[in-house]
Formats: structure tokens, sequence, C-alpha cells
């Protein structure tokens, strides 16, 4: 599954070198796109999204010939820093050249050459391979297809990291079209003709969608009416497949460093990154909007007493200070923002009317806050739910978003479409910042007499 699934990339300037090896992957069973490199044109990005193994020649320009390696390691490094997608995953770079040692070169060349804000275009591991061990260089024809098959999967398997995450995503492609496949199985035998397929499955789908959004909201987003519908499936197909003995082993020679003895715990800088990554869809990546379950947005009106008065009846200095127990001085490095919240249903048909939005600040972990008798910041209300720390975007320290549940506002749909979407709270966090506020809202109260 490690060599089948992940995507290969062959750039060659030799249009016999081309074909060949790109029907040898084609041979071996696994998908393969061949690209003729022409240095008059540009190549297109969209050709190495996704890319696993990329296959180039050392000497792109001028064969053999030329012994100005630098020239030819600089070249290698503009095609991956303008060509790798920032959200492409792991891949190694694979080399034709007869002399191992000019891909150790390659790869010192690259560690300090490579833009240091592009770190998704730095291969994980290079590979030398000599070109006339598997193709005959004259003619173009096939020599030994498994030995180059073979050369390959030792580089996946020397890193049990790749190996691991690779086989992942190899088992996501399995689940997927296992779900595929499970959809499709519920058209009738007698339907699945040329003219009644198509029908039968559009029904199939509307159906779907129906009861997943409601009748009058499918044309919102069909897709995400029925990526709603199918998520679910997938992701216990995933969790739940039947792994190989092998698979298993390769996980435990790629996780290793878990043990409490072996490992330090996470800076501040890393749980930021890693939760961000866990909880937060960003703008750069994702599609959001205002009006998105979970969205949040940057206050969106004048950060003035009289506004904020108007919307919650306090001022400034009575939410920051004697809510949120900050000092004034953090006043600055702290960010008002609003979270959308609402019931999933509500969310999920589109249903009509205001739209909730919970009072959030943005607080960095260095804000100076109210310390009690004790030197220890005081305590907050439990009414303020708080997030795990995060590096917000755009921001250069770790915060945590407090939201105060004694503060929802509504705000018509229309009203919040220019609003500035500063990221989305994913599913998991969502729920659990509603669930708080349920909680907190519905928690009974009795009258009791106190004693000593």
């Amino acid at each position: 599954m490690i060599f089948s699934a992940p995507r290969f990339v062959v750039v060659d300037d030799n249009e016999r070198h081309l074909l060949a090896i790109t029907n040898t992957f084609q041979f071996l069973g696994a998908p393969c796109l061949g690209i003729l490199y022409d240095p008059s044109e540009s190549l297109n990005q969209d050709h190495f999204r996704g890319v696993r193994c990329l296959f180039m020649d050392l000497h792109l320009t001028d064969g053999q010939l030329s012994t100005d390696h630098r020239r030819h390691f600089a070249l290698i490094a503009s095609i991956l820093e303008d060509n790798i997608n920032k959200n492409g995953g792991p891949f190694i770079l694979v080399v034709w050249t007869a002399y191992e040692q000019l891909s150790t070169e390659l790869q010192e060349y690259l560690d300090v050459s490579l833009d240091k804000n592009k770190p998704h275009a730095r291969p994980l591991a290079i590979l030398s391979l000599p070109k006339d061990k598997f193709i005959d260089v004259e003619s173009g024809n096939l020599i030994n297809p498994e030995k180059l098959r073979q050369a390959v999967l030792q580089t996946i398997i020397s890193n049990p990291q790749l190996a691991a995450l690779l086989g992942w995503e190899a088992d996501v492609l399995v689940a997927a079209g296992d779900t595929l496949a499970s959809l499709l199985n519920l058209v009738p035998s007698e339907q699945r003709t040329s003219k009644q397929f198509p029908e039968a499955l559009d029904i199939l789908l509307s159906r779907l969608a129906k009861e997943t959004v409601g009748p009058s909201h499918i044309d919102v987003n069909p897709r995400a009416a029925i990526s709603m519908a199918l998520a679910p499936i997938l992701s216990d197909r995933i969790l739940n497949q039947d792994i190989a003995e092998e698979t298993q082993d390769t996980w435990k020679k790629a996780v290793t460093c878990h043990g409490a003895t072996q490992m330090e715990m996470a800076s501040q800088i890393e749980a930021g990154e890693i939760n961000r990554m866990l909880h937060l869809a960003l703008p750069s990546s994702e599609s959001l909007k205002p009006t998105d379950w979970g969205a949040v947005v940057s206050w969106p009106f004048e950060w003035t007493d009289d506004k904020l008065r108007f919307l919650t009846g306090l001022t400034i200095k009575q939410m920051m200070c004697e809510e949120f127990r900050l000092r004034s001085t953090a006043f600055e490095v702290c960010k008002p923002v609003l979270i959308r919240i609402g019931a999933a249903c509500d969310y999920a048909q589109n249903q009509r009317g205001p739209i909730i939005f919970l009072f959030g600040v943005d607080i960095p972990e260095s804000a100076a806050r109210q310390m009690d008798s004790n030197n220890r910041p005081i305590k907050l209300t439990d009414a303020i739910w708080k997030s795990p720390v995060f590096i917000m975007p755009g921001a250069s320290e770790v915060s945590r978003l407090h939201v105060h549940i004694r503060f929802p506002q509504t705000h018509l749909p229309e009203a919040c479409s220019d609003w500035v979407v500063l990221c989305r709270l994913r599913e998991q966090l969502l729920m659990h910042l509603i669930t708080a506020a349920s909680n907190h809202t519905a928690r009974p109260g009795i009258v009791q007499l106190r004693v000593t």
C-alpha cells in the first residue's frame, strides 16, 4: 500500500527517458505524472500537488557534461520552492546520478539555501540512483522495474515516520473508496444501467442531503450536506480498518518518544502550534465566513465604552478588569472577538433568524493579570471558558481565547457579511465551548441555610 498510494512525479528533459520511467511506475501500479522539462517555460504548480516521490535529473539542462553542480543544485532548489504546495505534505526527492556523493552535497546545499519561510519545500529524504541501472538510456527501454521499486521502497521504509504517514494516507484513500462503494451499493442492481444509474444516484444523494440539512437548504451547499452525511462513516472506517501486522510494526517504530523519561513537555510555542493545527481552521487554508459555525471574528464594532455598554452593559474597564481580571496595562495586547455558536441542527439546516455570538477576548499568556494576596492570578468566574493555548493567525506569542458565557449577542446574517474572520473553532473544541455554555446556563440552584 505504501508504494501504490503516494503520487509519483517525474521531471526530465529527455522525452525517451521520461516515457520509460513513467511506464515503469505504471507497470508497477503506481500513480505517476511525467513532466517534460523546458527551461523556457514555467512548471505548473498543480502538477506537484500532493506529490510524495519526486524524480529529477541532477543535471536538468545540459546533461552530464557540466561540473558546475551548485548551479544545478540551485535549479532544483528553485523548482522545489516554486512548485511544492505548502499544504502538500511530506515527500522524498530522487535524483538520477551515478555519483552518490552528489546527493549528499545536494542535501547540504538545500539545508542551507532553501527559503526558511518555505519549510514545506524541503524533502524528508534524498535518494540518488543511476538511471542506466533501470532503463536503457539510448533506447528508453525498461531494464528492471522491480529493482527500481525496491530502491524507492527501501528509502521510504528506512524512515519509519515517513512510512507510517504515507501508509496512513493510503488507509484513508482505501476507507474513502470503501465509503463510496457502500454508497453505490444502495443503488438497486436493475438500475445500474447507463440510462438509469445517474437518476438513481441523484435520488440517493438527494435523500441523504434532505435528511441532513432539510429540503429547503440543500441548494445552499449540496456538497457540504453530503459530506456531513458521509464524514462519520469515513471516520469510522479509518479508525476500524483491519491493519496488517507489518503496518502495526511500522507505527511502533515511528512513535517511540512517548515514554515519560524520554520526552520533555512541549514548550508554549510548540503547544500553541500543535493546538492550532488540531483545533483551528485558518483562512489561509480553508474558506471561512463570519456566519460559519465556530467562526472567530475580530470585534466588528467601535471599541469604545459607549458601544460596549450598548451591547453588554459594561464599559471596557469593567469588562476587562472586573470580568476578565486583567490589569489596565494589558488592554493593548488583548483583542476582543466574537465566536459564533448555536445549535448544530440550526446551522446545518440554515435556519432563519439572528445568529448567536459570544463575547470573548484573545489574551496572551504574558498579559498582566490581577493577583490575589498570595500573588497568584485571581481565579476567573466559571462563566468564562478558556481555550487551550494557541498561536493565533498573525501572532508571535501564545494566547488563549477567553469566552464569557454571560454576554451573548445576536446579529442578523446580513449584518455580519463584512466581518473579518480570524479563524474557526473545529467541531471538537466548539462542542466543548457550547457544552460549557449550555451547562452553565442550565445549572440548577437551590435555597438552603448554611450551618457551621
